[in-house]
């Protein structure tokens, strides 16, 4: 079964190379890219393997953490699975799901991604590859493909597990919950290790490193350095918890796997109904004030939106990517930087813009149920404005309450305007230009009830021409308000008012002109859309 897994899996990376050409560049770029990173990883090895069994130790597995979490949090935060080989499409085959693991493994090992993270995992045995530590790179080497392994489970687990509890109502309400509890303690504990300092934060990597030695994350790293020591007990010790680490992995993602098949996530019924809460009042209120057809039109679009945040696990998973990416690159910033403590001061545009940006591909999750925007002949900024109040609605509170809490993180209060002015001058910027990308530029997006974290065929070009000029259009229109933002952060603490009253205005007129050529974008061109979308 795995041989027909694999050769289906070649025939269809064929059939899309040729059909999109896009794919085919990337693949040329991500093997360069893999080609120029290795140089690193082998001086990096050949470096460690000069050192003590100590250093070798903290380094190697403080690294394999890294490698390990990155696995299994950024197909969570960037969603971009092919879910071409996806297992709900052998369901009418008949074949057990377990007899589908071997095969999904190995053609889930296919890739750029996956053969540089195979490279890494290689490292140790260069490392202990001297004299005096022969039995190491036996170790190290019989672990290397465990360690693999494990990185490619964990990420089909992660994103698996997380997909399943998007689809269910109150499992993704508690999640997002918890999910934006851990941002703000790992903000926390970013400040914290800038206020140690790098010498106070270095002192500490032994300790955690030792702990971290024997959990799954690093255990098979951990392993051949206690053989070096000559802790024999303690690499048996470690090598097994790598090894039933990764059969925990599978075993898990087995469950995953049937669970999809006999029991997918509800689509539709009664799962989904509930009552409307407080949507009716709102609608009432914004009817009475809007008044016209094109106001209540503009409602309509509004509470479906907020709807939409509520229920849809795709647009789950993409605020959970809008909140957590933006805070994975405050972390990784904060390790190279040597001011950490004016990181949590950008968190807030970064969130703020992760989330405008994010809207360009807006329509396309509509599908063909955008046609009954057609139907109607709902105007086109009735559309914009609906989609906009409908993030607006969220968003601006939690920009504001980052803000805020990244300035008393930073231990900056003073910066506290001029944060929230950043914020909201970037998220009205980026509102403003996806009201007018998602209405011109639109490609293949998860259909409704479909993995929220996997990439459609043919989306790979037209997403890529999209987000780059969605984020250079933001870019441009925000730069009064970054400007701004900058003069308060390094400059006067005092002209944080001024940025705050720049990003106000700034982005309320790039809205206010988004939601009005976007409307005439739609108006001209609502049908030719609709035939674009992917039903």
């Amino acid at each position: 079964m795995a041989a027909t897994v694999l050769r289906l899996r070649f025939a269809l990376l064929r059939n899309t190379l040729r059909a999109e050409p896009w794919r085919l560049v990337l693949l040329v770029v991500g093997v360069l890219w893999a080609l120029l990173a290795l140089p690193s990883v082998l001086s990096g090895a050949v470096w460690l393997s000069g050192q003590g069994v100590d250093v070798a130790h903290d380094v190697l597995v403080v690294a394999g953490t890294l490698l390990a979490v990155g696995w299994a949090v950024v197909p969570v935060v960037l969603p971009s699975l092919d879910d071409s080989l996806d297992v709900r499409r052998f369901a009418t085959s008949g074949v057990p799901p377990h007899r589908l693991v071997p095969g999904l493994l190995l053609a889930s090992l296919l890739g750029v991604p996956t053969a540089f993270t195979a490279m890494v995992c290689l490292a140790p045995v260069i490392v202990w590859g001297g004299p005096g530590t022969r039995p190491a790179l036996v170790v190290a080497a019989v672990l290397a493909p465990v360690l693999a392994a494990t990185c490619v489970v964990t990420s089909r687990v992660a994103t698996g597990a997380v997909a399943r509890a998007l689809g269910a109502r109150r499992a993704r309400e508690a999640g997002l919950v918890l999910a934006l509890v851990g941002v703000l303690a790992l903000v926390a504990v970013v400040a914290g290790v800038g206020r140690l300092g790098l010498e106070g934060a270095l002192e500490r990597v032994p300790a955690v490193a030792e702990v971290l030695g024997w959990t799954p994350l690093a255990a098979g790293w951990a392993a051949p350095a206690a053989l070096a020591a000559g802790d024999v007990p303690g690499a048996v010790g470690r090598g097994a918890v790598a090894v039933g680490s990764l059969a925990a992995a599978v075993l898990a993602w087995t469950r995953l796997m049937r669970l999809a098949v006999v029991r997918p996530p509800a689509q539709h019924g009664a799962l989904r109904r509930r009552t409307d809460g407080v949507l009716p009042v709102v609608a009432r209120v914004a009817r009475g004030r809007w008044g016209g057809p094109g106001g209540v039109a503009a409602t309509a679009v509004a509470l479906r939106s907020l709807r939409s945040w509520t229920a849809d696990p795709r647009y789950a998973a993409a605020l959970l990517g809008s909140v957590a990416a933006p805070v994975l690159i405050v972390v990784l910033v904060a390790t190279v930087v040597d001011t950490p403590a004016a990181l949590p001061l950008g968190l807030a545009p970064f969130v703020a813009g992760s989330i405008g940006w994010g809207r360009h591909d807006d329509v396309a999750y509509d599908g063909s149920a955008f046609w009954l925007h057609v139907a109607a002949r709902v105007p086109g900024w009735s559309d914009r404005l609906g989609r906009a109040v409908g993030v607006l609605v969220w968003a601006v509170p939690l920009v504001v309450v980052v803000g805020v809490g990244g300035a008393l993180v930073a231990g900056r209060a003073d910066l506290a305007a001029a944060s929230v002015g950043a914020g909201l001058g970037v998220l009205g910027a980026g509102l403003g230009v996806s009201a007018v990308t998602s209405a011109a530029l639109v490609y293949p997006v998860p259909a409704a009830g479909g993995d929220p974290y996997a990439a459609p065929p043919g989306s790979v070009g037209a997403s890529l021409v999209a987000q780059l000029v969605s984020s250079v259009a933001t870019a441009v229109v925000c730069a009064p308000v970054l400007v701004a933002y900058a003069f308060a952060v390094w400059r006067d603490a005092r002209l944080g008012w001024v940025a705050l009253a720049v990003g106000a205005v700034v982005g309320g007129a790039a809205l206010a002109c988004g939601v009005v050529l976007g409307g005439r974008v739609l108006d001209r061109g609502a049908v030719r859309l609709l035939t674009r979308l992917r039903s």
